[in-house]
C-alpha cells in the first residue's frame, strides 16, 4: 500500500489561531530541527524506592489514598524525541494533537485507567484562608503535619516555597526509622512527606528542579479524604497548561507524569 505524502502544514488554519506563536511554526521553517526537550533534573524519588522498598504499613495507608497504582507504574523510560514531536503537534486551541491519522486527545479516562486516580468529587482548590498564609503559616503546618522544620531559614524561598534538600533527606532519615512498631503518627508523617515528593517530583514537577510547594500541605492534612477529590481533573489540566506553555515556544524542559508526555512548568 502506497502511502501518501505529507505535508507538514495544517490543511486548514481558520481555527488556528495561535499558528503565528506555535513552535510548529518555526518546524515548518526549517528551524529548530535539532532542539530537543529535556528535563531539569528532579529528585529520583524512584532510585530511592528501589533501594528502600516501602514498608506494609505505608503501603497500606498509600492505598487508602487512591496514589499507591503510581508507585507501582515506577520510573518510566522516555523518548525525548518523540515527546518534542508531540509537543510539535499539539495545539492549545483545542487540545488536541493533530496527526496524520486525525486529531487525538488525552482524557480523564486515560489518566483514570493509567494513574488509578478518582474522575469524580472535590474538585482540588485551596481555601480562602490559606491563600492568606505568610511563611510562618506554612512552617507550621509542615510541623504539625510531617513533624519536619527546616533549621536553615534561608530553606524558605517565599511564603510557600522550601527547598527539596531538606524535605528529602528528612524524608531519608524518617525511612530509617519505619518499624512495625512505628507509631501511627509518624506513619502519617512519613506518609504525608512520600506524597509531597511525589507532587513534586512526578505529577507536578516546575522548573525550578529543587523547590517544593507548601501549598499541597493543605490537601494532605486529612489524608483519609484524599480519594474523595477529582486528581484525574488537576493532573490533566495542569498538563494541558504544561503543554501550552512548551508548545508556545515559552517552556524548554519535560518530564515523565503521564506514561505518554508530560511536561514542567
Amino acid at each position: 500500500m502506497e502511502v501518501p505524502p505529507l505535508h507538514p502544514r495544517p490543511a486548514r488554519l481558520e481555527l488556528l489561531l495561535l499558528k503565528g506563536d506555535h513552535r510548529s511554526s518555526h518546524t515548518w521553517e526549517g528551524q529548530l530541527l535539532a532542539q530537543t526537550f529535556r528535563a531539569r533534573r528532579v529528585y529520583d524519588m524512584w532510585g530511592f524506592l528501589r533501594e528502600h522498598p516501602l514498608y506494609p504499613r505505608i503501603v497500606r495507608r498509600l492505598q487508602g489514598t487512591s496514589f499507591y497504582r503510581i508507585v507501582e507504574i515506577g520510573q518510566l523510560q522516555l523518548d525525548w524525541s518523540l515527546i518534542t514531536t508531540l509537543i510539535e503537534r499539539w495545539r492549545p486551541e483545542k487540545h488536541t494533537f493533530h496527526l496524520s491519522i486525525g486529531e487525538v486527545t488525552i482524557t480523564l479516562q486515560d489518566v483514570e485507567v493509567l494513574y488509578g486516580l478518582p474522575v469524580d468529587g472535590h474538585p482540588v482548590a485551596l481555601s480562602n484562608s490559606i491563600r492568606e498564609y505568610t511563611g510562618l503559616h506554612y512552617m507550621e503546618m509542615l510541623q504539625r503535619l510531617t513533624g519536619f522544620q527546616p533549621l536553615d531559614e534561608t530553606a524558605s524561598v517565599g511564603a510557600s516555597r522550601l527547598q527539596l534538600t531538606p524535605v528529602r533527606q528528612h524524608f531519608e532519615a524518617l525511612h530509617a526509622d519505619i518499624t512495625n512498631d512505628t507509631p501511627e503518627l509518624h506513619i502519617y508523617w512519613y506518609t504525608r512527606l512520600l506524597l509531597l515528593l511525589m507532587f513534586v517530583g512526578v505529577l507536578f514537577p516546575n522548573t525550578s528542579g529543587n523547590l517544593v510547594s507548601l501549598k499541597f500541605l493543605h490537601h494532605l492534612e486529612r489524608l483519609d479524604d484524599l480519594h474523595h477529590y477529582s486528581w484525574c481533573a488537576t493532573v490533566l489540566g495542569y498538563l494541558y497548561m504544561q503543554m501550552y506553555r512548551a508548545s508556545m515556544g515559552t517552556q524548554h524542559d519535560v518530564a515523565g507524569f503521564l506514561p505518554l508526555l508530560q511536561v514542567k512548568t
